[in-house]
């Protein structure tokens, strides 16, 4: 009876073990390769001396309540992606699918509309900005299906952990 106890107490060890591994793995990003000018996927690099390229950034959040940033925590994702093209740079905010709508971002004292995508994991919202944007902060506005309330706060993006992903 001991024996077949401690031998399930194991096997049920295993099992949950290997349970954590699979779910770390899924978690994790994968980058293999290199892109068409030898830059490494999952690199950092300075998006300055780049010419072109896709990154994903990190952000701060800021400039709502406590309870707004951790709304976004929890239902965007904790990543930006900015393209570096040689006519400017796009900006996409992700957050979960169906989430958020008439999202906008304010320049100047007004609302500028991206363009939405999907992908598999999120819906993602398109911004042309300039340099000067992206070292500072960048105010956006939404509306919260859940809530049906227009809210707006404000991402700041980390340029010195620009991950290189297309």
């Amino acid at each position: 009876m001991k024996k077949t106890f401690l031998t399930l107490v194991i096997i049920a060890m295993i099992a949950v073990s290997v349970f954590a591994l699979v779910s770390c793995k899924e978690d994790e990003e994968v980058f293999d390769g290199k892109d068409e000018y030898g830059r490494s996927f999952g690199e950092i690099y300075d998006i300055d001396s780049e010419s072109t390229g896709v990154f994903r950034l990190p952000y701060q959040i800021g400039d709502t309540s406590t309870m707004g940033q951790m709304m976004i925590e929890q239902y965007c994702a904790d990543y930006v992606e900015i393209e570096k093209t040689q006519s400017g740079y796009k900006l996409t905010f992700y957050c979960d699918d169906g989430m958020l709508d008439n999202v906008s971002m304010t320049v100047d004292g007004a609302a500028v509309s991206g363009t939405q995508k999907s992908t598999d994991d999120y819906q993602g919202f398109t911004f042309e900005v300039e340099k000067q944007d992206l070292e500072s902060k960048i105010t956006l506005s939404c509306v919260v299906k859940l809530m049906n309330r227009t809210v707006s706060f404000s991402v700041a993006v980390d340029l010195t952990q620009a991950k290189l992903v297309g």
